[in-house]
C-alpha cells in the first residue's frame, strides 16, 4: 500500500500496531508491503502547521487459493549442495534476487475457468480447489496477461508487439518469441531461480531436501503416497500438506510447475549471479517440483525438469509470480 499527503514536504509517520502515530513513529519513505492482517495508522507532520488527522486502514489477508505471498529478496545457494542427483543440478552457485510475490498455491481449476472459460483438467482430480493441469506453457502466457488486465495490473508478456492476447493469433510457434517486461507489475511465471528460492524458503539454512522439510510425506503428494483417505489416485486439492517456512504449499509434488526459463542442462556454469532469467533460446522450458505420479527424486527442490512448451501432460500445472515495482 502507499501513502500520500497533499501538503508538500510534509513528513508522514505511521504505525502497524494500532497505536497513534507520533514523533517517534516510523517515517514513510516508500510502499508498505502487507502480508498479514494489519491496521495501519498514518499522520502527517510539518513544522509550523498542526499535524493532520489520523488516516487509518485495516487490511485483512485471506487464505483463499490465488493468494500471493511476499518473498523477501536475498542471496542463496542455487543447485545441489548435498547428496546425489543429476549433473544439471551443478555447479551450485550463489544467486541474488529482488523481492517478489509468489502464489501461495498452485493455480486452481476455479481460477483458470474464471479467466479462460473452460477447464482442461479431467480424469486425474477435478474440482474448484484442485490444481489446474493439462496446461501448455504457451497457455500460461495468455492466462497471466488476461488476469493482469482483469485486475488492473500491467500485462507482462507481449507477442508480436501486443500485450492483449486477442491480438496474438493462433500460431503458437510464434509465441516462443514472447517478450517479458520484468518492470511490469502483472502476473507472470516465476523464473527458475525465483522458483527454487521460494521452494527453499528463501534460505539454505536449514537446507531441506523437499520444500518444507526432509520428510516427503509431510510436504508432498507423490507416487509414494498418491492415494490417501478421501482422495483417489491423481492430483489433490491445494494446501493439504504442510507449507514451507514462507507459508507456500505444494512446491514439492502434486503438479509439475512451469517456469519462465528455457532449459539448458549446463546453464548453471554460466548463469548470471543477479536475477537470472535463463538462456536466450532453447527447445524446452523448465518445469520444477515433481508431481503426484513422480518419485521422491523428482520432488527435491533442486531437481530440474523440462518439456516442450506445446506439450500439455496430465501433470503440467503452474503457479503465479509478480514483480514488486518500486514507485
Amino acid at each position: 500500500m502507499t501513502l500520500n499527503c497533499a501538503t508538500s514536504e510534509a513528513t508522514i509517520r505511521y504505525t502497524t500496531n494500532g497505536s497513534e502515530p507520533g514523533d517517534t513513529s516510523a517515517v514513510y519513505i516508500g510502499a508498505i508491503v502487507v502480508t498479514t492482517n494489519t491496521t495501519i495508522k498514518a499522520k502527517a507532520f510539518k513544522d509550523g502547521l498542526t499535524p493532520s488527522t489520523i488516516a487509518s486502514a485495516t487490511f485483512t489477508i485471506g487464505s483463499a487459493p490465488g493468494q500471493m505471498f511476499y518473498v523477501p529478496g536475498g542471496t542463496f545457494t542455487m543447485g545441489r549442495t548435498t547428496g546425489s542427483g543429476d549433473s544439471n543440478e551443478l555447479p551450485s552457485h550463489s544467486v541474488t534476487l529482488n523481492s517478489f510475490f509468489m502464489g501461495k498455491y498452485e493455480v486452481t481449476q476455479a481460477e483458470w475457468i474464471a479467466i479462460m472459460g473452460s477447464n482442461p483438467a479431467s480424469v486425474y482430480g477435478v474440482g474448484e480447489n484442485y490444481p489446474v493441469y493439462h496446461i501448455f506453457w504457451h497457455a500460461t502466457l495468455k492466462f497471466c496477461n488476461l488476469r493482469s488486465m482483469a485486475e488492473g495490473f500491467t500485462p507482462v508478456y507481449s507477442i508480436l508487439g501486443f500485450t492483449n492476447p486477442a491480438n496474438w493469433g493462433n500460431n503458437i510457434d510464434a509465441w516462443d518469441a514472447v517478450v517479458c517486461n520484468w518492470s511490469a507489475d502483472g502476473y507472470r511465471l516465476p523464473t527458475e531461480a525465483e522458483w527454487e528460492y521460494a521452494a527453499k524458503g528463501a534460505s539454505n539454512n536449514p537446507d531441506f531436501i523437499f520444500s518444507g522439510g526432509d520428510d516427503i510425506n509431510d510436504v508432498a503428494w507423490y507416487a509414494g503416497n498418491d492415494v490417501s483417505g478421501d482422495y483417489p489416485s491423481g492430483t489433490k486439492p491445494v494446501g493439504l500438506k504442510s507449507p514451507n517456512r514462507l507459508g507456500v504449499y505444494d512446491m514439492s509434488g502434486n503438479v509439475w510447475e512451469w517456469c519462465w526459463d528455457w532449459y539448458n542442462g549446463s546453464y548453471y556454469s554460466s548463469s548470471p549471479s543477479i536475477n537470472p532469467t535463463g538462456p536466450v533460446s532453447r527447445a524446452c522450458r523448465v518445469g520444477r517440483g515433481g508431481c503426484w505420479t513422480g518419485d521422491a527424486t523428482n520432488c527435491r527442490v533442486v531437481d530440474r525438469q523440462y518439456n516442450f512448451p506445446d506439450n500439455s501432460y496430465y501433470y503440467n500445472g503452474f503457479r503465479l509470480c509478480r514483480s514488486i515495482i518500486s514507485s
